[in-house]
């Protein structure tokens, strides 16, 4: 699920792998006294550094018993806007003893020159998992509290809002394989500045990759009230929030 070299990547890339880390225990299992999630929408606006490129939305809606967690991106400024870019991320799950059950994810991105889908369903039945990256399927054994990329930013913020601190680990579904995320909450919020307001927020950095993604939550919000990324290269990519979730 890598497109590494185009702008549309590294966009896309504000949303999606935001993804929980280790108490002693698996984060899933610590989560049994969480509440089921409020529907909301939230607004944002998307800067490359320091210059806005687009917008985004994140939104959470019911679907029948279950959920669905999104988020779209549109070029509206800049290189964005002569790509045409629109990116949009789509999460379905079930609400099961305080924990997301992810059931399945779909990706695509549209541009000015190409269009790339992919996506993951979770057959929990038959504890498999599989995966289509626009080329090829892979399919493997699931664990227990796996979430896809973009779901574990909703798990994100529900640890956070539940009182999770410090280090966190979360099994996160990939091209072919689960891969152990690790994150680190802070203990103590610091203000944070955005369009939409001044919030209270918890910093929560990755602590097992070098792509410098950071991200800020404000309980009892579910959505990041701000998501910082580096490209390796010195660029800055920013989510901001810019509308209240409602």
């Amino acid at each position: 699920m890598r497109i590494d070299r185009h702008p549309a990547a590294r966009l896309r890339a504000l949303l999606p792998a935001l993804l929980l880390a280790p108490l002693s225990i698996p984060l899933a299992a610590s989560a049994t006294t969480a509440a089921a999630p409020t529907p909301f929408s939230a607004q944002y606006r998307v800067l490359r550094d320091g210059d806005a490129i687009g917008t985004a939305t994140l939104s959470l809606a019911r679907d029948g018993t279950g959920y669905v967690f999104s988020n779209v991106t549109k070029g509206n400024a800049g290189l964005a806007a002569l790509l045409g870019l629109d990116v949009s991320e789509s999460s379905r799950f079930d609400w099961r003893s305080g924990a997301p059950l992810d059931l399945d994810y779909r990706y695509r991105m549209r541009s000015a020159f190409k269009t790339i889908t992919r996506g993951a369903r979770f057959d929990w039945s038959a504890g498999r998992i599989t995966v289509d990256n626009g080329k090829s399927q892979a399919q493997y054994a699931a664990a227990p509290g796996t979430v896809d990329r973009n779901l574990a930013v909703l798990l994100l913020a529900q640890r956070v809002d539940a009182g999770a601190r410090g280090a966190v680990v979360v099994p996160v579904a990939m091209d072919d394989h689960i891969s152990q995320q690790h994150y680190a909450i802070a203990t103590t919020p610091v203000t944070v500045r955005v369009p939409a307001g001044r919030y209270q927020a918890y910093a929560v950095q990755r602590s097992d990759a070098d792509n410098g993604l950071r991200a800020w939550y404000a309980p009892p919000l579910l959505a990041p009230v701000r998501m910082e990324q580096r490209d390796g290269k010195g660029t800055v990519y920013l989510l901001e929030l810019a509308q209240a979730p409602r």
